[in-house]
């Protein structure tokens, strides 16, 4: 029998993690290198699970520590675009507002980091990811995403 592993198409895989406080405010954050604002997050390493990145990059971008055990999954964004197939891992954590004093903004990758509400993502004050578009809506579960592709 013949594997056919190796003749799939392979897709590269990206964790967020979005970190809600009881008020209802979400953390966000604006990379160097990306037009718009978005929640923590990164590609997933070699040996490294969607969870453990999200987790990760919370701490390396923001300098704030998550337990695992807090995070629950929330969606898979199935992204095409002109230039890649993907697939995103959305996670939620509770956190106090007082996570907010211990940020530690990771300052050659970070621009910037701030929070927000569904409403001000939804009154489009600023430029937000499609991720924190489909959190603001409250889609969960599945969702298709399409990009560059006339929109």
């Amino acid at each position: 029998m013949r594997l056919l592993l190796p003749t799939f198409p392979k897709r590269m895989s990206s964790a967020a993690l979005i970190l809600e406080n009881e008020l209802g405010q979400v953390i966000i954050e604006k990379a160097t290198y990306k037009p718009y604002w978005t929640f923590p997050g990164g590609l997933v390493d070699p040996g490294e699970s969607p969870k453990q990145t999200a987790v990760r990059e919370v701490l390396e971008e923001l300098g704030l520590i998550i337990q695992p055990d807090t995070v629950e999954f929330v969606a898979i964004v199935s992204r095409t675009s002109d230039a890649a197939e993907t697939y995103q891992f959305l996670f939620r954590a509770m956190v106090s507002s007082g996570v907010l004093d211990h940020v530690v903004r990771e300052e050659s990758e970070i621009e910037a980091w701030s929070v927000t509400t569904k409403d001000k993502v939804i009154a489009a004050d600023r430029v937000y990811a499609k991720a924190v578009m489909h959190w603001a809506e409250g889609r969960s579960g599945y969702i298709e995403q399409t990009f560059g592709k006339g929109e």
